[in-house]
């Protein structure tokens, strides 16, 4: 889902909306305690007059042990520190971004604002830097320890994405122009401009080795990139029938950097190997697959769509194993690292953990009073 769709699908979805207080735009923190169940919270606050003077009483439900509350608009991009996992970047469509702490809420830093929305935050590997990029065109990059801005990027026009190298600080970032843009932190150093696809860049990021560039286009295009060089290594284009058909919107690259899972709005998700074969093509989707990632323990692979479906299936088999549902589009969809653990965020509000293997959810969490665009998870997958 690029930085316009975010814009788009917050709108359609957020009309019923409108009713609860400013607070709907927070980051909230649940725990993962691997027990069900629900909490719902009520006061005489949460009561309404209705018809005949008689009152009514709203439940709101929250699961949370902590928020940030600082955004007053949608809240599009959110990441971890690496190391200090009590540290919190986040930027929305109020055009700023925010350093703060996952377990008291606090607000660390205000980071300078964009002149548009943030579509995508970042700390680097080490986490040393961190980024934010905008729809305005630029990345602002912070030391931080020092809290300190230390290079401003410029160069393509609205920022889609950002990822840092896994082993340097080196920071990629696609853009709506169709390009990709590398740069060398902290100085800012311009390093590479990557062109190839024809259309928005709506997804990319360096391979786990660091040794390769992926990314995805609204043309239809997946490429592998050298990023020394800046050149092609392999493509995967519309022209083939058996590759999508329509925009790539997401996509996941397994652990030993071999495969590729993609999802488009064609409802489908294919998956590929970087030899430039195409394994196969997983659709049981009924509308745009937005979501996808593949797990680093068990041959699975995960796919959420727009119609509310997260499917589970076997890249060995290429068979459905199972399909689970939110209640509304999923948005995000993140494998629990070394665990058969999977959690969704949905334009439901809500929070779901799953057991890929037997399909169970073990847990919803709900909090948030409109749909959540993005998630993170600490390492040992209980934040």
């Amino acid at each position: 889902m690029n930085s316009d769709d975010r814009h788009n699908h917050y709108d359609e979805e957020d009309d019923v909306e409108e009713t609860f207080v400013d607070d709907d735009d927070v980051a909230d923190v649940v725990h993962y305690e691997g027990e069900e169940g629900d909490m719902a919270m009520d006061d005489e606050d949460d009561e309404e007059e209705g018809e005949g003077g008689e009152r009514s009483e709203i439940l709101l439900e929250d699961d949370s042990v902590q928020g940030f509350f600082a955004h007053k608009e949608p809240v599009f991009s959110i990441d971890l520190h690496p190391t200090q996992q009590n540290l919190v970047v986040s930027g929305g469509s109020d055009d700023r971004a925010y350093i703060w702490q996952l377990d008291t809420g606090e607000q660390i830093a205000e980071l300078s604002k964009h002149g548009d929305s943030v579509s995508a935050v970042g700390f680097s590997s080490d986490g040393s830097l961190v980024a934010t990029g905008g729809m305005d065109g630029k990345i602002h990059v912070y030391s931080v320890d020092k809290r300190e801005q230390c290079a401003t990027l410029d160069g393509p026009d609205e920022i889609q994405f950002i990822d840092w190298h896994p082993k340097g600080n080196v920071l990629l970032a696609g853009a709506q122009d169709a390009s990709l843009w590398m740069w060398s932190l902290p100085t800012g150093d311009f390093m590479h401009v990557f062109a190839g696809h024809s259309a928005p860049v709506t997804c990319g990021r360096f391979t786990n080795s660091g040794r390769n560039i992926v990314s995805g286009a609204e043309d239809g295009s997946l490429i592998v990139w050298d990023p020394k060089t800046a050149a092609i290594v392999r493509q995967f284009t519309s022209q083939d029938e058996r590759f999508h058909q329509g925009a790539i919107t997401s996509l996941a690259i397994a652990r030993d950097d071999q495969v590729i899972l993609t999802g488009s709005v064609d409802a489908t998700a294919k998956l590929v190997h970087v030899n430039g074969t195409i394994l196969g093509s997983l659709g049981n989707a009924t509308e745009s697959v937005e979501a996808v990632g593949l797990c680093d323990v068990l041959p699975l692979a995960a796919t959420g769509s727009v119609d509310g479906s997260l499917s589970v299936w076997d890249i060995n088999t290429m068979r459905l194993r199972t399909t689970l549902r939110h209640d509304d589009s999923v948005t995000r969809v993140l494998w629990h690292e070394s665990s058969p653990m999977l959690t969704s965020v949905s334009m439901d509000s809500s929070v779901r953990t799953w057991d890929a293997r037997t399909g169970e959810c073990v847990r919803v969490w709900r909090g948030h009073q409109a749909g959540i665009m993005d998630l993170a998870l600490t390492r040992d997958g209980r934040t």
